[in-house]
């Protein structure tokens, strides 16, 4: 059974490449007996491995597939809570201080240096309400979540040629008049 299992193994190996290659099961057939050095290889067993591999392929897609979407809503949350950190941030009072100096050349010993005469300071409070940007990116970021775990319904499209041939005959009977 073991040695079974790995001349499968190693069947598949060879089958996943050229499957992938767009490779009849014919031409399979022919290379995977000449690069095993088999002599009896039927298209039926072709057959079965190409579907072993598929559903192993399925099964590693649906897998990796639920990794990738955990991982992707993982990183929304990183970044909803980022947001909402950056909001509460933006609401923050704060008190904007200007200074300004104005000096005169000398005033040292060797004559170098500048020397202060006028000093300006202005304190002006600066009341802030948020930046509605961070609310807009939680609710991108929300919608993206929602999306991702398909909890929007489908959306349906109606389809209806308002345009059709026999409207546009009457339109152009109705213009000629």
């Amino acid at each position: 059974m073991k040695d079974y299992r790995q001349a499968q193994i190693v069947r598949l190996d060879i089958i996943a490449g050229l499957y992938k290659r767009g490779y009849s099961y014919r031409a399979i057939r022919e290379e995977v007996m000449a690069r095993l050095d088999l002599e009896a290889y039927s298209l039926r067993t072709v057959h079965k491995d190409v579907n072993t591999l598929l559903e192993e392929w399925r099964r590693t897609r649906i897998e990796n597939f639920d990794l990738s979407v955990q991982l992707e809503l993982e990183r929304i949350d990183d970044m909803i809570r980022e947001a909402w950190a950056a909001w509460d941030k933006s609401k923050t009072d704060y008190e904007r201080k200007k200074a300004k100096q104005q000096g005169v050349p000398g005033g040292g010993d060797d004559g170098e240096g500048v020397v202060t005469v006028k000093m300006e300071q202005q304190k002006e409070e600066v009341i802030c309400y948020g930046d509605p940007r961070y609310l807009e990116l939680v609710h991108k970021l929300s919608q993206e979540r929602r999306k991702l775990l398909g909890l929007y319904a489908p959306e349906k499209k109606d389809i209806k040629n308002e345009f059709s041939f026999a409207n546009m005959l009457k339109e152009t009977s109705v213009d000629e008049e």
